[in-house]
């Protein structure tokens, strides 16, 4: 019964069983309603009929018991109440017979029949006792009262017989009929119980039948719209049921289906903007080509659809992978791209446009990756005008995975990408003109600042020391002033690219003032450091600056190195010990300082006497002269190293480290057009000069030793042949302090640069040495400083190896 299968027809079903039902049931109340209502009116009848003939039966019985007193008593008043005994006797015969008539009772008919037979002849014998009564006729009463005695008295006695087994038989009728009213009124009630019953239980079927169909794969379906709502779009539902379940079941599986394809759908647009937000705005804030390139690489391999993504570069008509190092190839040879890929890359390069190659391409990166399942190659010019330096290679998977918004993501990407690379390279052009002396070519000042603060992180983040070199230009204002900005200029750019060729392997070199510049050192320690001021200094010791008119002027720098984390764990502190190691060298001359030993020394002297003033007096010339500082500081070294040769005690060497120190603190009376004349001095001139000595005596004053330090510093001009200055003392009349003093300031005179000549060599100066012995110089004393120095220089050689 394909009607039963759907759920409008088992509703059906049910609805017309359970009208069946109802129907039943008041045909059931209807037929008992009537049957009750006819079973009273019979039983109302019958009882009715019994009372009437009981009735009659008792005026029956009184109309004879009267007629019997009449005709006894012959009283006539007797006579009313006869009559009205017959008058009621006859009205109950007659309604008796009416009742019988309308219940159809033939039996009470036919008795009915046969008393009112009898009832006839009694009365027409009381008919006859009347007149008798009334006459006072006692014979004829006697004559009749035999009669009734006889005939009439019998008559009378069945007529009484008959009604009373008429009302007996009315009476069993009546316990007969109660009887089956009672009985024909529990079987309707049984029945209509019963077919409650049914009903109730064909409800209850039908409600569980009616759950089991339709509530509860209603209420199924009504949870997974629940678990949809909540985000679970996996659920399905069964597919079972009455017709209109399943059909309803099948629509929901199939919205259910749409649902998650546009959910896929929007979820991986979702995706794809977020990705593209996140690109915008990563590409926004990075500055850099190998940032923007690096970003780039990260993008694309997120994207949906790529497998596998490279940079490739473009220069100079030569393409290979971008590693994130310029010019840097890859060594390993599975990495080494094929001919084909180099074209393509060249090709997409040229035409800035996007080019597709199918998956059977020429193969080689399915003979390096045989688990590779790509579905071809996309190439992607980096750039919106021209041809592109950069393009992007991506290994895209199999299709249907790929799609055509996967390709729309990538080609949207790679357009952002190329104007973030586009906007990067215009900025490192910008930052490389801020940053770049515009003379030089070398870093500028703040640059400077950016890249130590970083190296400075870097090696603390590494644990690894760093190493700075400051460097100026010795007396280089006045070489302005004498040869033209021009030739200074020419001097600054010569000094920059020397440093320039030297900073290899992540070291940087930079302008740091007018004529200071500064080295960053990564990994170097302070003897590395030193290594590099040295060989600084060594190639310009070598060259000389050619001026107008053929004259040949040496150049040379002081250096101040600052090492990390020694000297400093800061930026600014390491630029502030090089900054002022750096003054201390041009003060020295040159002589490259790194370490604040001497420092530390002259700090105690301060706290000697005048020591302190003298010392400011020295460094008053040195702002007028440089040379007087390094001379100074250079006087001492070799006049305590020739000390030390001689074996003299410490005391000796404190006084000749006062003495060297301010020794020519009486230049600060020497004019400056003398003092700073960058050529040879005029006989004139010399003869100023001279009167240094003479001033210096009146300044030597309240220090320790003050008798040894003036034989020291007024003496060292004395010769040793007597024609010295300013006594002209000879041989050992000149106190061997001086001597000492003479010895050391002629070595420092001769290696010294002087504005107007370059220094000489050691060797050289060594051999001027020996050539003055025994004339201007104490001969002992001359080979003796001679064997120190050569020691010296012979330790420093087998270090350098």
């Amino acid at each position: 019964m394909r009607i039963l299968r759907s759920a409008r027809g088992q509703i059906a079903a049910a609805a017309v069983l359970f009208v069946i039902l109802l129907m039943a049931i008041s045909a059931v109340a209807v037929w008992s309603a009537h049957n009750h209502q006819s079973r009273l009116q019979s039983l109302e009848e019958t009882s009715l009929a019994a009372t009437t003939l009981e009735h009659a039966r008792a005026q029956f019985f009184l109309e004879m018991s009267i007629l019997a007193s009449m005709v006894v008593t012959e009283e006539p008043g007797l006579i009313g109440e006869y009559r009205l005994a017959q008058a009621e006797l006859h009205q109950d015969m007659e309604q008796a017979r009416s009742l019988a008539l309308a219940r159809d009772d033939t039996e009470d008919l036919a008795t009915l029949e046969g008393v009112v037979q009898q009832m006839d002849a009694l009365e027409q014998l009381g008919e006859l006792v009347i007149p008798v009564v009334a006459a006072g006729d006692a014979d004829m009463l006697k004559a009749l009262l035999g009669v009734y005695e006889g005939e009439a008295w019998v008559s009378g006695q069945e007529a009484v017989y008959g009604v009373e087994e008429a009302v007996q038989r009315n009476q069993e009728t009546l316990v007969s009929e109660r009887a089956e009213a009672t009985r024909d009124a529990d079987i309707a009630l049984l029945s209509l119980v019963g077919l409650g019953c049914v009903a109730l239980l064909l409800a209850v079927v039908g409600a569980v039948a009616l759950t089991g169909s339709v509530i509860r794969p209603l209420a199924s379906l009504r949870a997974k719209v629940r678990a949809i709502r909540g985000g679970d779009l996996e659920v399905r539902a069964d597919i079972s049921g009455p017709e209109e379940i399943t059909s309803l079941a099948q629509d929901f599986n199939e919205m259910t289906e749409t649902l998650l394809k546009r959910s896929r759908e929007l979820q991986q647009s979702h995706q794809q903007l977020s990705l593209q937000h996140r690109a915008v705005s990563a590409l926004s804030q990075t500055h850099s080509t190998h940032g923007v390139l690096t970003l780039a690489h990260r993008l694309i391999s997120a994207c949906q659809g790529s497998q596998r993504v490279a940079v490739w570069e473009v220069q100079d008509g030569e393409a290979y992978r971008w590693t994130g190092k310029p010019h840097k190839r890859s060594g390993n040879p599975d990495m080494a791209p094929s001919p084909a890929s180099t074209e393509r890359v060249k090709l997409s390069a040229r035409q800035g446009t996007p080019l597709i190659i199918p998956e059977r391409g020429d193969g080689a990166a399915r003979k390096r990756h045989p688990s590779s399942s790509g579905g071809g190659r996309l190439y992607l010019s980096l750039g919106r005008k021209g041809p592109a330096r950069h393009v992007l290679e991506v290994e895209l998977v199999k299709t249907p995975t790929l799609t055509a918004d996967d390709l729309a993501l990538i080609h949207g990407l790679s357009m952002e990408i190329g104007i973030a690379l586009e906007r990067a390279q215009q900025y490192e052009e910008a930052r490389e003109q801020a940053d770049r002396d515009f003379l030089t070519g070398l870093y500028a000042h703040r640059a400077l600042q950016d890249e130590l603060e970083r190296a400075v992180r870097a090696s603390s983040r590494r644990g690894e020391p760093l190493a700075i070199v400051a460097t100026d230009i010795d007396n280089f204002k006045l070489f302005n002033d004498t040869y033209g900005h021009s030739s200074g200029d020419q001097v600054l750019k010569m000094i920059a690219e020397q440093l320039a060729r030297l900073c290899q392997d992540g070291c940087l070199a930079a302008r740091f003032g007018s004529d200071d510049f500064m080295v960053i050192l990564p990994k170097a320690n302070r003897e590395t450091a030193f290594d590099f001021a040295r060989s600084v200094q060594g190639w310009l010791s070598e060259k000389d600056f050619q001026v107008r008119g053929g004259e040949r002027i040496p150049i040379s720098v002081s250096c101040g190195v600052a090492i990390f984390p020694e000297d400093g764990q800061k930026r600014h502190e390491l630029l502030a010990v090089a900054d002022a190691n750096l003054y201390e060298s041009k003060g020295l001359g040159g002589k490259i300082v790194g370490r604040s030993e001497s420092q530390k020394e002259k700090a105690e002297l301060r706290k000697l006497g005048t020591f302190g003033m003298l010392e400011s007096l020295v460094t008053s010339v040195d702002n007028k002269d440089h040379y007087t500082k390094a001379h100074s500081e250079n006087v001492t070294e070799y006049a305590i190293m020739l000390a030390q040769e001689l074996g003299y005690s410490e005391q000796v060497q404190k006084t000749l480290r006062i003495a060297g120190l301010i020794h020519d603190a009486g230049k600060i009376c020497i004019p400056d057009r003398v003092l700073r004349k960058p050529g040879p001095l005029t006989p004139g001139e010399y003869e100023v000069v001279k009167h240094h000595v003479a001033i210096a005596e009146h300044l030597l004053v309240d220090l320790p030793n003050v008798d040894q330090v003036r034989d020291a510093a007024l003496n060292h001009h004395e010769r040793f042949d007597g024609t010295g200055y300013p006594k002209a003392l000879k041989g050992e009349q000149i106190p061997l302090l001086g001597r000492i003093m003479a010895i050391a300031d002629a070595f420092s005179a001769m290696i010294l640069d002087r504005p107007y000549r370059k220094g000489r060599t050691i060797s050289e100066a060594l051999g001027e040495l020996e050539r003055c012995a025994g004339t201007q110089l104490d001969p002992e004393l001359v080979k003796a400083f001679v064997r120190a120095v050569e020691r010296q220089e012979a330790v420093a050689v087998f270090n350098k190896a």
